[in-house]
């Protein structure tokens, strides 16, 4: 490619009053002198040119009519004739490639004055060989950057998406084909230039493999990178039961998205499957227990808000002391963990509860003893909730509130005071409060204890095998890496 300059080609003429005379005798005139062609810089031609160099070329004339029209100038064998005529005084070419021994380039440039007067010059030099590239013997690496974790469970029916990233080792990502295959090696995909695929409604397999690899433009071919996982029906059950609402009282699905994906975060790694009481409505007992068995082995139920009513909701409903499908499922073995400020007083029956009722039932929630004889508390406010050191679970030391996402230092809970002791139910304290920043005590009572490390969490175990969980806090409102250690803890408990 040819860049050109524009500049000045007239010469300068010299004399202000008489024009063309000798300065020896300015009475006769001067000579006609020939138009001259003058190349002022060109290629050196002692040596060859490296390859894929560029060159340029500047020129001047001189004499004639001293009135220059414009060049005009080729490269052979780039060109093979005269280009338009232009008033310039240099040029440039980009990349020339030499041939096998050695390629001669000739430059032609040639000059015309208003008389028609014209000067020709030619200068001529090599560009040495083209040395070929070393071929390209780097096999390309190829990650997978998302997927299932190694060795979890997926729960069938649902979507999975897969992501990766390539490397050439000579910076041409964006030139790599990919290959994958899933759930096994048998099936494999055409070269793709892509790095994300998704399958819907997955079905059973176990162990169920994804792979991918990658090629590059000279046919170079990774590794295949692969990760490993379970596919099988959903053991767990996500159960959303609350519908957070805007200022203006509008369904706020921003939070919505954001608390279920805290949620699933915190289930990754579990087959689990979803169920949003405010889209699906009300489950029935067919739902949760087919045949006597139930379909899923643990229920996780949440419930992130400190507002609203219990009235029409899931919990209202089927977890109320006369029948039921949620007492229906724990009857028949299913475990059960619940989490949010607002579990406690929305199953409320009595307080203090007594036999037969749900939170006495399936919490293990006493109704003797005590101050005022209750069992539990509205809440009070607290600053984090801290691992009681009676227990060995692997549970985080302490879950301060996420000041990100819940925009101050305080959570809330009905607080629990007494569990049952008996052949029935053993209850075990996992969590209690952090400092109670009310400022006043209870006015009922001036002399009510300070409630730090008053329980906050904790889990029953019963005689027949099944276990409940209670976080009585806003889960949501902590950070996610203690609550999925939390959760992990728990359901570990719980045999998932």
């Amino acid at each position: 490619m040819k860049k050109i300059v524009f500049l000045l080609a007239a010469g300068l003429m010299v004399g202000a009053i008489i024009v063309g005379c000798s300065t020896e005798e300015p009475w006769e005139p001067n000579p006609t002198r020939a138009l001259e062609l003058v190349v002022v810089s060109a290629p050196d031609t002692s040596t060859a040119i490296p390859d894929n160099s560029s060159v340029s070329f500047s020129w001047s004339a001189t004499g004639g009519s001293e009135k220059i029209l414009g060049y005009e100038w080729y490269l052979e064998p780039l060109e093979s004739d005269w280009g338009d005529i232009a008033n310039v005084t240099s040029v440039t070419y980009d990349t020339l490639h030499g041939d096998v021994g050695g390629l001669t380039y000739t430059f032609h440039i040639r000059v015309t004055d208003d008389a028609s007067n014209t000067a020709t010059v030619t200068r001529s030099f090599t560009v040495a060989e083209a040395v070929p590239p070393e071929p390209d013997t780097t096999a390309p690496t190829v990650s997978i950057t998302q997927s299932p974790t190694e060795g979890s469970y997926v729960a069938s029916g649902s979507s999975i998406e897969f992501a990766w990233e390539g490397d050439d080792g000579k910076g041409n990502n964006d030139i790599i084909e990919y290959q994958y295959a899933f759930p096994t090696i048998d099936s494999v995909s055409e070269w793709l230039n892509v790095t994300t695929v998704s399958f819907a409604d997955v079905n059973d397999n176990d162990p169920a493999i994804f792979y991918v690899r990658g090629r590059d433009q000279d046919s170079n071919t990774s590794d295949w990178d692969s990760v490993a996982f379970i596919i099988q029906p959903a053991t767990i059950l996500y159960v959303d039961d609350f519908l957070w609402l805007d200022n203006d009282g509008n369904p706020d699905m921003p939070k919505e998205r954001d608390q279920k994906q805290f949620y699933r975060d915190a289930l990754e790694g579990y087959a689990f499957a979803e169920w949003d009481f405010y889209i699906q409505g009300m489950p029935d007992s067919s739902d949760l227990v087919v045949g006597g068995n139930p379909v899923y082995s643990t229920i996780v139920w949440c419930s992130d808000s400190d507002v609203g009513s219990s009235d029409g909701t899931w919990w209202y409903d089927i977890a109320a002391n006369d029948g039921g499908a949620l007492r229906y499922y724990l009857e028949n073995g299913g475990n059960l963990l619940v989490t949010g400020p607002l579990v406690l007083p929305w199953m409320y029956n009595t307080n203090p509860p007594s036999a037969g009722d749900f939170e006495y039932d399936w919490f293990g929630i006493d109704s003797t003893g005590g101050d005022e004889g209750l069992a539990w508390d509205y809440w009070w406010w607290f600053t984090w909730a801290v691992k009681d050191t009676g227990t060995a679970l692997d549970l985080p030391d302490s879950m301060k509130i996420d000041v990100a996402k819940n925009g101050d230092q305080d959570d809330y809970a009905a607080e629990i005071i007494h569990f049952r002791d008996d052949a029935t139910v053993t209850s075990e304290v996992i969590f209690t409060w952090g400092v109670w920043v009310d400022g006043e005590p209870p006015i009922y009572d001036p002399d009510y204890p300070h409630p730090y490390g008053w329980p906050v969490g904790h889990i029953s175990t019963f005689t027949t095998g099944q276990k409940t969980a209670m976080l009585n806090f806003d889960t949501y409102a902590m950070p996610l890496p203690e609550i999925r250690q939390t959760f992990i803890a728990i359901l570990t408990e719980f045999g998932e």
